[in-house]
């Protein structure tokens, strides 16, 4: 899996931002400047096409980074006992962690490559595990950095060390794990209220408020325009598909995001559902509202 560094994903972000505000000006400028031309689609859906293409690439970029750092915080204990087993033959911590780099720990190995690098060229091993916690960006890869930093300090009995910090992350490892699997569900109870709100939506513009229109539209023709419904002459079904569009989108994209941060603690991480959220209420709209 590969690694996005942080100025990869700012750079992402600001050509996605870009690109979607060309959009959103080149949309406006020409609804100005040629009232004539028409549109392949009204300007309020144009501009959410362009949000969901310019959400993509930060959304897949996010994505791609929290499976690199999963990758990171899965491997951590397979090194750490790695670390400790070779201890046991009474290697130094530093040639025990230059003995377990040559094993395959995912995405963790090349950042151990570094961190032994760093070490040939002359950095103290504190200087080499905070450069590696920081590239890492992972709290578990910060804290095991700190511990072994201060197992290199103490001395003592280093395998004996290693095993007790091992034990400490995997406790560590299954609080996270026992947190993420209480939280997910709670992403589909978002996509399941958003499925309501949907289906809601369009059930009104299909069978309620078109059906009064059409009642209202036959009493009018029947009754010269008096009757029951001559009151509501003025009711748009096309404004109302607008403002249930409108209310549907914001509720894609602030469900997407909520989505993100209780299943997976992290606002980003909630773009692939907004995403997500934005393409089905496009198509819905496209197939059963504004097809009809």
């Amino acid at each position: 899996m590969p690694k996005i560094e942080p100025k990869e994903k700012r750079l992402v972000t600001i050509v996605s931002v870009a690109l979607g505000v060309t959009m959103l000006v080149a949309t406006i400028a020409t609804l100005i400047l040629f009232p004539g031309v028409t549109l392949p689609l009204q300007w309020d859906r144009l501009l959410i096409v362009g949000l969901m293409i310019a959400l993509f690439p930060p959304a897949t970029v996010e994505y791609l980074d929290l499976r690199w750092q999963r990758g990171i915080d899965k491997n951590i204990p397979s090194l750490l006992r790695e670390i400790a087993e070779s201890g046991r033959t009474g290697l130094t911590l530093t040639r025990a962690i230059e003995v377990s780099s040559e094993r395959d720990y995912g995405p963790l190995t090349p950042e151990l490559k570094r961190l032994l690098a760093q070490l040939s060229w002359g950095a103290t091993l504190e200087d080499a595990l905070h450069a590696f916690a920081i590239r890492a960006r992972t709290k578990l890869a910060q804290r095991v950095a700190t511990l072994i930093t201060e197992v290199s300090r103490s001395g003592g009995d280093t395998q004996e060390i290693m095993e007790q910090v091992n034990h400490h992350i995997n406790e560590l490892q299954t609080i996270d794990r026992e947190r993420y699997t209480q939280m997910r569900p709670y992403s589909v109870v978002v996509y399941i209220a958003f499925g309501v709100f949907l289906f809601t939506d369009i059930m009104l513009i299909q069978t309620f408020f078109t059906q009064i229109i059409n009642m209202q539209n036959k009493v009018l023709q029947s009754a010269g325009g008096g009757g029951v419904f001559g009151g509501i002459g003025s009711v748009n079904i096309s404004l109302l598909k607008e403002i249930l569009f409108h209310a549907t989108v914001i509720q894609a994209i602030f469900g997407g995001l909520i989505a993100g941060k209780m299943s997976e603690g992290k606002l980003g991480a909630g773009l692939k559902h907004t995403v997500m959220l934005l393409l089905i209420t496009f198509m819905a709209f496209l197939l059963f509202v504004w097809g009809v």
